[in-house]
């Protein structure tokens, strides 16, 4: 399995303290939890580690605060052996997240920036040539901005997940090439009546849109049009923190091999679906040769 064109993620990192009960908690509610953890998380590290395990030529670029969580999470990296470059902007604290999971997987998140919004993570450098790189809104507009038009003049192609939605710039999207969001992500973006109509104006603007909608599959939109469509795994999820990042993190790193848009829609697809089947974020992202193998059982029916 070739590992393609480079690939760069830089984004966020946090330590994800997860707690886990049978029902989130309605407002001034008090629930019993049965269990909680630490973990690695971080849309950026998620989609980081995703490619990595799908093979992806991927480094990580990313900034943590001098303190224990940021010991935690680069020990992880290390353990994982993903490739990073790490920022210790000391006059802050790495960031975290806080996290509600419930019996069927549905979660509540709130996450404290911290590092993630250091300015050190504009100062990028990338070479000329054929590359992907990826990011998302957890590390600020303005160095979201400028890292992405460093890369654009460098000939990468820029790969976007939109989320937290509610950090969205419009600016963003004159550096976009690809796009992977939800369909509520894409309507409050690109608006519209549905995904659909909403997926395809945005594809108008931006050249590949992928858009996920749970148990339903993902559609794929190219250039104004329907590309296709790909099922959902039928799976009994634990908790759906991080699929997203998996999706994506599979369909950048299959991208970059080579597939086609619904080859790397379905190879996200099926990485999504195991990943919902395991606790926490990045320790439930499945490796290459498991999502290989369902795929190829998916195919024969």
């Amino acid at each position: 399995m070739k590992q393609g064109i480079s690939i760069a993620v830089v984004g966020s990192i946090n330590a994800d303290y997860s707690v886990f009960m049978k029902k989130l908690p309605l407002p001034g509610e008090t629930v019993l939890a049965s269990q909680s953890g630490r973990f690695a998380g971080g849309k950026g590290l998620n989609q980081a580690v995703a490619i990595h395990r799908a093979g992806g030529d991927v480094t990580f670029q990313f900034a943590v605060g001098d303190d224990d969580d940021g010991k935690f999470l680069t020990n992880f990296l290390v353990e994982q052996k993903v490739v990073f470059s790490r920022i210790l902007d000391a006059g802050t604290a790495t960031s975290k997240a806080f996290i509600l999971v419930d019996q069927d997987g549905e979660n509540q998140i709130a996450v404290v920036p911290g590092a993630n919004y250091s300015p050190k993570l504009k100062e990028q450098n990338f070479q000329d040539g054929a590359g992907l790189l990826v990011l998302q809104l957890e590390i600020g507009n303005d160095s979201n901005l400028v890292v992405a038009e460093l890369a654009k003049k460098a000939g990468w192609r820029v790969v976007l997940t939109p989320a937290p939605s509610s950090e969205f710039d419009p600016k963003l999207l004159e550096f976009i090439d690809i796009i992977t969001l939800n369909e509520t992500e894409v309507t409050q973006i690109a608006g519209g009546a549905d995904f659909e109509s909403a997926g395809a104006e945005l594809s108008k603007n931006v050249g590949l849109v992928f858009v996920t909608q749970g148990a339903q599959g993902v559609s794929v939109f190219a250039d104004g049009q329907l590309l296709g469509h790909v099922d959902a795994m039928a799976v009994d999820a634990i908790d759906a923190t991080g699929a997203g990042d998996t999706f994506c993190g599979y369909v950048v790193a299959g991208l970059a091999q080579g597939l086609t848009p619904l080859e790397a829609a379905e190879l996200g697809t099926v990485a999504a679906g195991i990943s919902v089947q395991s606790r926490g974020a990045s320790n439930s992202i499945p490796l290459r040769q498991e999502v290989d193998s369902l795929m190829l059982k998916r195919r024969k029916g």
